[in-house]
């Protein structure tokens, strides 16, 4: 744990630090049920990074504004693309037309 603590839940640094293979660090995150410790030390890391981007993004780098509302700003529409999602079934009906004939 203190491995993992140290290299803030990166398995292969901590396997170095252990001097031991990554396999053997990832089978004692298993085998003593660590992975919810891992995953917090991760998301300790996150949060920090997080913190930078906001700071870049507030100081008006535009490579972290663009980054920012590319990410947390596109349920405000700040997306390169639309995604769009079917809910429920949707049934389509192709109809010839001759030429000529309008269909009606």
């Amino acid at each position: 744990m203190e491995a993992l603590r140290k290299t803030r839940g990166q398995i292969s640094p901590a396997a170095r630090i252990l001097g031991v293979c990554r396999q053997a660090v990832h089978e004692a995150v298993n085998r003593f049920g660590l992975q919810d410790f891992v995953r917090e030390l991760r998301d300790e890391v996150t949060d920090e990074v997080e913190l930078k981007l906001i700071e870049h993004a507030l100081a008006g780098r535009p490579w972290a504004v663009q980054f920012w509302l590319r990410t947390i700003g596109r349920d405000r529409g700040y997306v390169e693309r639309q995604e769009v999602a079917q809910v429920g079934k949707l049934e389509v009906e192709l109809v010839e037309v001759a030429p000529g004939d309008d269909g009606g």
